[in-house]
């Protein structure tokens, strides 16, 4: 387990084309992409352990991917993976008790590591399904699926996956640009610019915010259902900050008075927000954190500059 510690940021590329295992901006999809001239924190994943409770005294114990852009968790699912590509799809899910929703709960993967002690590639099981790259020979086909096919060997480098560290710090990232610095005519809340001739803007569908207020140790209600609520028409934010701040009884207008994070699922761990809203309108659940409080000071945030 030492190149997953617990609550590390880590990224995964492949060994065969060299890729790295990258949420996509739709919440779902889980690709394989470069990593650029400036390192994409969609591709950065932050550990967590697991352990079951239906078997505590096993003694297994399973890693947990959660992704620093988008807050859901690397999974296997039941879905046909596309054409061109082996197995079935990985996707970003929400953690939801294990309990209720089946003893082989989709999030959870296992470390083996390959040859001698000190290789620094690994495959990751999902009980007996292997997490793999695609696009061997047609490099378009760049789904992450997880597979279990016995034709090919344990050695494929399709399966083996290089784990790189990334720093962790106790400061966020700079907030995206809203649309106003980006250019666009009008709006914080409402609207977006589109590629049209014309005006340009059109509304887009809302998706809706769920939040409750933590209190400076960072105890809040577990029980998502009992949020306040409403309905977002934007993706940025910064505009979401806003939003979220004025709804504070304590709000003094400073937009950084408070800090975001999403909560993926009713075991979800907390991710800080430092990305804009991804493009699903699936509802998110959000805390808010009194920034320079206790609990805000504690989280940590990947450095994604660092390669």
């Amino acid at each position: 387990m030492e190149l997953f510690p617990d609550g590390g940021f880590v990224r995964l590329q492949n060994r065969a084309n060299r890729r790295y295992v990258h949420a996509d901006e739709d919440w779902v999809g889980v690709s394989l992409r470069p990593n650029g001239p400036v390192p994409s924190l969609n591709a950065v994943w932050r550990v967590e352990h697991w352990v079951s409770p239906l078997w505590p005294n096993d003694g297994d114990t399973f890693v947990l991917l959660q992704n620093a852009a988008y807050g859901r968790y690397l999974s296997s699912s039941m879905d046909e993976a596309p054409h061109g590509h082996l197995g079935q799809r990985a996707t970003q899910h929400n953690r939801d008790d294990p309990q209720v929703l089946d003893i082989h709960p989709p999030w959870i993967w296992s470390v083996e590591r390959l040859h001698a002690p000190d290789d620094d590639y690994v495959r990751l099981r999902h009980y007996a399904h292997n997490l793999r790259a695609n696009g061997r020979y047609k490099i378009w086909n760049i789904g992450v699926t997880v597979d279990y096919n016995l034709q090919y060997p344990a050695s494929s480098t399709m399966i083996q996956w290089a784990v790189h560290a990334v720093e962790a710090s106790p400061s966020p990232q700079p907030l995206p640009l809203t649309l106003q610095h980006q250019g666009a005519r009008r709006g914080l809340f409402f609207w977006r610019r589109t590629r049209i001739r014309g005006p340009g803007i059109v509304r887009q569908a809302g998706r809706r915010i769920r939040h409750v207020r933590a209190s400076d140790e960072g105890n809040f209600d577990q029980n998502q259902y009992n949020w306040s609520s409403f309905f977002f028409y934007d993706s940025s934010l910064v505009n979401l900050r806003y939003e979220l701040g004025r709804r504070q009884d304590d709000w003094n207008e400073d937009m950084l008075a408070f800090t975001l994070c999403m909560r993926p699922g009713s075991h979800g761990r907390l991710m800080p927000m430092v990305t804009d809203l991804p493009g699903s309108l699936d509802p998110m659940s959000i805390v808010v954190l009194r920034t320079g409080s206790p609990a805000a000071a504690a989280l940590v945030y990947p450095d994604q500059h660092r390669r």
